[in-house]
């Protein structure tokens, strides 16, 4: 759904933002991050399942650290 549907609308200067989908109608809102981004989408349907996705990245978190020397 992301791919088809929603990317085309939201890539285009949000890279690094949040998106929050609702997996059953496709509604979506955006925003600096996931919480901000839910509340959003949430306004507009209260009983929506969500999926997030990081606008231009793989993954909405990232665990660990990247690049450091741990021994």
């Amino acid at each position: 759904m992301y791919q088809s549907h929603v990317r085309p609308q939201v890539e285009e200067g949000n890279h690094g933002k949040i998106v929050a989908i609702d997996i059953e109608k496709g509604a979506f809102g955006v925003a600096k991050d996931s919480l901000t981004a839910s509340d959003q989408l949430l306004a507009q349907l209260p009983d929506a399942q969500i999926w997030f996705v990081r606008i231009g990245h793989r993954a909405v978190h990232r665990v660990g650290l990247i690049g450091a020397n741990l021994f």
